[in-house]
């Protein structure tokens, strides 16, 4: 007999668009997603926390991005990223 595979649960997902502010606006007006924060820089520096972490993840090839967190009704919260160069 197979073994039935349910999907896993996450707290969060991050979704990288081209203009943030217009996916903000989409997933605010379309989706009915939750703005938790509105879109706000982040500079490339390794001497911050998250400064470091996002260098972490997102490796050296940047110098500043924007982010904006948003929820679903049901909780899963969603972080958009926006490179702009």
């Amino acid at each position: 007999m197979k073994e039935i595979k349910y999907p896993k649960s996450f707290s969060h997902i991050g979704i990288t668009v081209p203009d943030i502010h217009k996916a903000v606006n989409f997933y605010e007006e379309i989706m009915g997603w939750y703005v938790i924060m509105k879109p706000s820089p982040v500079k490339k520096e390794s001497d911050t926390a998250i400064g470091q972490m996002c260098i972490d993840v997102f490796g050296d090839n940047w110098e500043e991005f924007e982010i904006a967190h948003m929820s679903t009704s049901d909780g899963i919260g969603i972080e958009l990223f926006s490179f702009p160069h």
